[in-house]
Parts: structure tokens; C-alpha cells; sequence
């Protein structure tokens, strides 16, 4: 058994969902047709949403696997931290204005929050990244490198170390879950080390 790790997810039943000119541009470039997620690679995305006023802490765009933060609950973990381990884009509202207090991110590295029940994988066809669903007990398998901080998780939200979640008091943040996270020594899956 290893370390513990804290996995944030958004709690809000409110996703938002793209303007219908921004989902079709988004088609032509980084969405995915075959898995409907942002195509594997390293770069931020700007979300022009049709929502007037994101819910919770946490959000994400609907249909198209892009996590979204308030720029104030994600700047608790520091901007260094954040500029370090995420890549964050803006995010404009219906009336083309950028939200200034919104962002989306998305890791520099991804983790998969696994389970222990009614496990599927499989690789996406078209852009070759790794699709993962589980339900029951969560845990993460192999140990995240140490080095990174702050991981973008396939549930979109964030993983990082325990010691940081409390050293920047988010054991229990509002609006919110909150999972804690065993490293395991064997997956219960029984599938490999899966690459985000």
C-alpha cells in the first residue's frame, strides 16, 4: 500500500455546454470525433460557453471532456504550482465577453482514478488515447511521479498529493467532492499502468 492522494470533482448537476459556432469549430480542431475529448497533446483550450454563470468551484463543458475551475479556488494551489502542472485556457460567455473569474485546464499530466467494479477500457479508434470507466472502491495505480503536483484526473477534476490538499486547505472545500486516494500496490482492475 502507498500514499494517499486527494482527487477533486465537481459536484455541481449544472455542466455547461459549448456555444453551437464554438462546438463545430471545436470538431474541426481539438475534439475528438471518435471519443468526444480533447485530442491527446499539450496545449490549452479557450471555452466559449452558453451559460451566463458556471456552478461550483469545479465545472466542466459538457459533451466534450473539458474541466473548468474558478480561477481563485485553482490559484489556491499557487500560480507557480498551477502555470508548473496545468495548462489553462479562458473561457468567454454568450456575449463573446471573457469570464475573467473562469478557466479551463487541463493537466501536463493526467491520472486515472480507478475502481473495483464494472471496469471497462478501451482505446479510442481515432485519436488513440486511453478511455477508462469504473465504479465502486477508487484508488490510483502505479504511483504518480512524485515530482508533479497537480494532475488532471479522467473524472475531470484534479488529483493531487495529500500533504498539498491540506497544506493549501482543501480537505474540504465547499461545493465539492471530496475523495481520498490509496495508491495500490496491484489494481483490483487488473488491467496494466494506463497512460492519460
Amino acid at each position: 500500500m502507498g500514499a494517499f492522494y486527494i482527487h477533486l470533482q465537481s459536484r455541481t448537476m449544472e455542466p455547461c455546454s459549448l456555444q453551437r459556432d464554438s462546438y463545430a469549430a471545436a470538431k474541426g480542431t481539438w475534439l475528438c470525433s471518435g471519443c468526444c475529448s480533447p485530442r491527446p497533446g499539450e496545449y490549452a483550450i479557450d471555452a466559449y460557453i452558453q451559460d451566463r454563470a458556471p456552478a461550483g468551484p469545479l465545472n466542466l463543458v459538457n459533451g466534450c471532456g473539458l474541466p473548468m475551475a474558478n480561477r481563485a479556488f485553482l490559484m489556491r494551489f499557487g500560480e507557480a504550482r498551477v502555470e508548473q502542472d496545468l495548462l489553462v485556457g479562458k473561457v468567454f460567455g454568450p456575449d463573446g465577453k471573457e469570464m475573467r473569474e473562469w478557466v479551463t485546464f487541463r493537466g501536463r499530466h493526467g491520472l486515472f482514478v480507478r475502481g473495483t467494479e464494472h471496469v471497462q477500457q478501451r482505446r479510442c479508434e481515432v485519436c488513440g488515447r486511453n478511455l477508462y470507466f469504473a465504479m465502486g472502491r477508487r484508488y490510483l495505480y502505479p504511483e504518480p511521479r512524485p515530482e508533479i503536483r497537480l494532475f488532471e484526473s479522467n473524472l475531470f477534476g484534479l488529483v493531487l498529493p495529500e500533504w498539498l490538499a491540506m497544506e493549501c486547505e482543501m480537505m474540504e472545500p465547499s461545493g465539492v467532492t471530496v475523495d481520498r486516494l490509496q495508491v495500490l500496490d496491484e489494481p483490483p482492475d487488473g488491467l496494466p499502468a494506463l497512460a492519460f
